[in-house]
C-alpha cells in the first residue's frame, strides 16, 4: 500500500512528488551489494559485505525523506538496514551530498533530518494553502493512494 503526495504549478512548471508508505524492497539488492563491495558506501560496509567477512549480513532498502537544515525543503533518499546473524542492525543513509533545492552540502547522517509521512503531509498541505514557493500561484494537488 502506498501514497503519492505532492504539488505542481502550471504557471512556472515547478513541483514535487513524494512516494510514501511503500515497503522494504528485495533482500540484498544486487546494485547496493556491488556498490558496497566496491567501497562506494565506505570502508565499514565494504568490510561487512565482502566475501571474506566474518559475519553474514542481510540488507533491506527503504525509501526515506530528509529536510535540509538550511532551506527547510524536503528531498528523497534511501536507507539501507543491515542485519547480522545476532540480530544487530546497522543503518546506512544513502542521500545526495548536496541539497537538490539550495545546493548546500548536507551531512545526512549528522544534520539531515529524516522526515516521516506526517511531516511530508504538513509540508505539502502548507504549499497547497499558500501556493507555489517559487511564483506564488495556486498549485495542482497530487494525492493518489494505491494498494
Amino acid at each position: 500500500m502506498g501514497r503519492k503526495l505532492g504539488w505542481h504549478c502550471d504557471n512556472c512548471a515547478r513541483g514535487e512528488v513524494f512516494h510514501l508508505g511503500y515497503s522494504a524492497k528485495a533482500l540484498n539488492p544486487p546494485d547496493f551489494v556491488e556498490e558496497a563491495v566496491a567501497g562506494v558506501h565506505g570502508s565499514l560496509l565494504k568490510a561487512l559485505m565482502s566475501d571474506d567477512a566474518r559475519v553474514h549480513v542481510d540488507v533491506r532498502m527503504r525509501g526515506a525523506h530528509f529536510r535540509c537544515p538550511y532551506c527547510q525543503r524536503i528531498y528523497s533518499g534511501k536507507v539501507a538496514y543491515l542485519q547480522d546473524d545476532s540480530g544487530a542492525i546497522f543503518r546506512h543513509t544513502i542521500a545526495p551530498a548536496r541539497c537538490p533545492h539550495c545546493n548546500t552540502v548536507v551531512d545526512n547522517e549528522a544534520s539531515g533530518v529524516r522526515v516521516r509521512s506526517k511531516g511530508i503531509q504538513r509540508y505539502v498541505d502548507h504549499i497547497w494553502t499558500v501556493g507555489c514557493p517559487t511564483c506564488g500561484s495556486e498549485v495542482e494537488h497530487i494525492d493518489v493512494d494505491w494498494s
